[in-house]
């Protein structure tokens, strides 16, 4: 199929919602007023209450204000807890010294390939060399990154990187619930090639536009608190794309039960907690409100009109 062929493989879709809805530290819309629901979850039964927001690491200057029923909750918590906490400095360092890949990335691509993905990324300024060193799956993220720039998305507009910044102007606590090492081990799930095949299917929804389509498609969902779409969406990847059971096994299995452990212990404290983690870990039956759930304690989704 040529480069610039329209078609349509979900696969890579499945795989740009995993990257962008369960997300990480390292990617920093508001709801209408009337939207209902949100993508807001309370979760009672422990010494304090907890709430969970789902959060777009890609957003722009009109996604706010976020609308008062999450707010309001965030007001009322003395914690904020996070992936990771983005704004640190070591992590920006973590991050570049993962960028490598040790090999030369154009000698795996083809000659077309090579030349589209120089030309989708030209406007992070990157030398030829520093691209040819670039792991697959960070040149995925980068393809990412700049789709979301002509789309009008920026991490800093991040709901994350909102939290954070309020959180440190309150004088409220933050917890990160993983590691920056965590964070790496998931981004380089399964194997080089899995995660060439998705860097070559980025690349050609890159060149077609598809991938603009994605990520406007996916705020949308964000802001319709549309919970079952997103599910929806993850659910379809392994059908689609079964290169993607090792990616997704990481991003979403294992991370939302490590992540479930650490809220409910946060429950138990005595503090009220406010939680903020990528969208893609709050739907589905192997969700973070799932776990919860499963470990006894009340979970119930909120809508905008719904006082604290």
């Amino acid at each position: 199929m040529a480069m610039g062929e329209k078609r349509d493989s979900s696969g890579w879709r499945q795989r740009l919602y995993a990257l962008l809805l369960a997300g990480t530290g390292f990617l920093a819309q508001a709801l209408p007023a009337q939207a209902a629901p949100l993508l807001l979850w309370e979760v009672t039964g422990g010494a304090a209450p907890i709430w969970l927001f789902g959060s777009v690491h890609l957003c722009r200057a009109d996604c706010f204000p976020l609308p008062q029923a999450v707010e309001s909750r965030f007001k009322k918590a003395a914690v904020l807890a996070v992936e990771l906490d983005a704004t640190r400095p070591d992590v920006a360092a973590a991050m570049s010294s993962e960028t490598a890949s040790g090999g030369d990335l154009k000698a795996e691509l083809t000659p077309e390939e090579w030349a589209l993905l120089r030309r989708q990324i030209a406007p992070l300024g990157l030398s030829d060399a520093a691209i040819a060193r670039l792991a697959p799956n960070i040149a995925n993220l980068m393809l990412s990154l700049v789709a979301a720039r002509r789309a009008g998305l920026s991490p800093r507009y991040g709901i994350d990187l909102h939290f954070i910044g309020r959180a440190q102007e309150l004088g409220k606590r933050l917890v990160e619930l993983e590691t920056v090492a965590q964070q790496i081990s998931a981004l380089n799930a399964g194997t080089y090639e899995e995660r060439l095949a998705g860097l070559r299917s980025t690349l050609a929804a890159a060149d077609d536009g598809s991938l603009r389509e994605l990520l406007e498609e996916m705020v949308a969902a964000w802001q319709a608190g549309d919970a079952a779409r997103l599910a929806k969406a993850i659910d379809q990847a392994l059908l689609d794309d079964p290169s993607s059971k090792a990616l997704f096994a990481e991003l979403f299995g294992r991370r939302n039960r490590a992540m479930s452990e650490s809220i409910a212990g946060l429950a138990r404290r005595g503090e009220p907690v406010f939680v903020v983690v990528g969208s893609g870990h709050l739907t589905g039956p192997d969700s973070i409100p799932a776990h919860l759930a499963q470990k006894g304690f009340n979970v119930r989704q909120i809508d905008a009109a719904d006082a604290l």
